[in-house]
């Protein structure tokens, strides 16, 4: 239920700049402190289980995923848990949905994600489809409740992946998703804008708001448009050729640099996957020289970004 990264991957995550990652992992390495200095005052929950692609796992976590992370992490040599039996699918869920809401809280994203395991968890055991209704009952959320929070999966699911790791409420991402409903924004852009949100270090729903009003403003006829992304959309013939660099209208100019860099980036992951279609050697030959002269003015710029 609750969906918390392996140690390994934290801690690649937090190397690799992950915000969201250092913040957990500071969490999770106080939590380690605390288990080394003062014991473990509660158990985690482990059931027998196995699995085909590795033979080392013989027990799964039901309760203390936090716990068991935080031990990993401060390299104790023991964690102390009790055996229980293995539960129904219905009931892992159930349990462990209640088990995190009383303790600290599941996100939106996990919330969501639980309503949809558990409905069809219930349509296997039950073996014929189960009523949302029903899985509104058995987690205690009102209907409503349950359609806000099912906004959330209408990203796609590198978005998904954004929102759950960073945690956000859906009513803070709510001009977002309502934008996407709408047809206002596309999956591609809905992603640039997370992307963009993910490196702030504030999110609320006005500055959501404020990226969304940004796009509409610049995707207008009456509003004047850059040549270079002009061209961009006349090659592309989607919205999504300027997203990045819309998605920041907001707080910068339009000649801003870093819009620029978020255009290129983009540029650059379309040209990839034109070059995996082309066989031609003597052409991905040439295409390779041009590309090294890029990876060279590119590490020119980097150089001058990072300063003395």
């Amino acid at each position: 239920m609750r969906r918390l990264p392996l140690p390994s991957e934290l801690l690649q995550m937090e190397a690799a700049g992950d915000r969201a990652a250092s913040v957990q992992l500071a969490s999770l390495r106080e939590l380690g402190e605390s288990l080394r200095e003062h014991g473990q005052v509660q158990p985690a929950i482990v059931y027998p289980d196995s699995d085909p692609n590795d033979s080392a796992i013989t027990y799964r976590l039901l309760h203390g995923q936090r716990r068991w992370t935080a031990a990993v992490l401060a390299e104790l040599p023991t964690l102390w848990v009790v055996i229980v039996e293995r539960p129904s699918d219905v009931s892992r869920l159930l349990r462990q949905f209640e088990e995190n809401e009383r303790r600290a809280g599941l996100v939106d994203m996990e919330r969501a994600l639980a309503l949809v395991s558990l409905r069809e968890a219930l349509q296997r055991e039950q073996g014929k489809d189960v009523p949302w209704s029903v899985v509104e009952a058995r987690l205690q959320v009102s209907e409503g409740r349950r359609h806000d929070l099912m906004r959330l999966l209408r990203f796609p699911p590198e978005g998904q992946a954004i929102i759950l790791r960073y945690g956000w409420a859906e009513w803070t991402l709510r001009p977002l998703h309502q934008a996407l409903s709408a047809g206002t924004v596309d999956a591609a852009t809905a992603t640039d804008m997370l992307r963009l949100l993910s490196e702030q270090s504030e999110v609320t729903a006005p500055i959501v708001a404020s990226l969304v009003s940004a796009y509409v403003q610049e995707r207008s006829p009456a509003a004047p448009v850059d040549a270079d992304a002009d061209n961009d959309v006349r090659q592309r013939g989607k919205p999504e050729a300027t997203a990045a660099e819309t998605a920041t209208a907001a707080s910068a100019p339009p000649d801003d640099i870093g819009q620029r860099l978020m255009r290129l980036r983009r540029q650059i992951e379309q040209l990839q996957s034109h070059v995996r279609r082309e066989a031609d050697a003597e052409r991905r030959a040439a295409w390779r020289g041009e590309a090294e002269q890029l990876q060279a003015s590119l590490e020119a710029l980097l150089a001058e970004l990072r300063g003395p």
